[in-house]
């Protein structure tokens, strides 16, 4: 072992250290999260129908919920911003990315690749038509803040 400069199995003890802090990110039970989700739906499904997706997608991208055990709260929010994605016009994209913050184009950036990993429940081709958009707006800083970032949503 003395060829060895790092020790491997240090490192992945420290990666379960990582994963077991993570999952207490989250102060709110799994029920809770999922309420929130219900309630915060409520309220973008009626900004979507008036045709506010600047509105819908502000109150999708706030507060995601993060953290281990709340798979069904992510996957409801993730479908939750795949309808507003959807539901807007492809000349609205541009305006809609410039009325987010930095950290909201980040948020949506995260749902943008949640989704491209899913292929049979989004629409790939608008899914890269927001990907353009985002990175337009937030450079590749986005991209890997996005990447790096330990939260996932």
């Amino acid at each position: 072992m003395a060829h060895r400069k790092l020790a491997i199995d240090d490192l992945d003890a420290g990666h379960q250290q990582m994963a077991e802090q993570m999952q207490f990110m989250s102060t709110k039970s799994a029920e809770e999260v999922a309420s929130i989700v219900d309630q915060k739906a409520a309220a973008v499904r009626a900004a979507i129908t008036r045709g506010n997706s600047v509105e819908a997608l502000g109150r999708a991208l706030a507060d995601p919920p993060y953290g281990r055990g709340l798979e069904a709260a992510q996957s409801a929010n993730a479908q939750l911003v795949g309808e507003i994605l959807m539901a807007t016009r492809a000349q609205d994209i541009a305006s809609v990315v410039g009325s987010l913050s930095e950290d909201d184009r980040d948020v949506l950036l995260k749902y943008v690749y949640h989704g491209l990993a899913r292929p049979a429940a989004f629409n790939c081709g608008v899914l890269l038509g927001w990907h353009e958009r985002v990175v337009e707006a937030g450079g590749l800083g986005s991209i890997v803040r996005v990447l790096s970032d330990r939260r996932t949503v």
